[in-house]
């Protein structure tokens, strides 16, 4: 019996989504989430900070720059940065 890296399968979900909704989605950006805290959580906060830097940039350019869900990644990227 193989168990599967729950990070690989949020990512290969956190594609899917994307593709089928585009980046700023209510469900991207849920998992997008996830995705960033599992990773931290799992010991790499360098990967959980990069995650949300992803995340905020890419809402950034979707979105505006002033918006809450934009904002929030920026907070979840200085959190890991700082330490989780």
């Amino acid at each position: 019996m193989t168990v599967e890296n729950p990070i690989a399968v949020l990512q290969e979900h956190l594609d899917g989504l994307q593709q089928e909704y585009g980046p700023a989605h209510p469900e991207v950006i849920e998992a997008w989430t996830k995705l960033a805290e599992l990773t931290g959580q799992r010991g790499d906060p360098r990967g959980a900070a990069r995650q949300y830097q992803q995340l905020g940039d890419t809402l950034r350019e979707h979105i505006g720059p002033f918006d809450g869900k934009v904002l929030d990644a920026y907070e979840g990227m200085a959190r890991w940065v700082a330490g989780g």
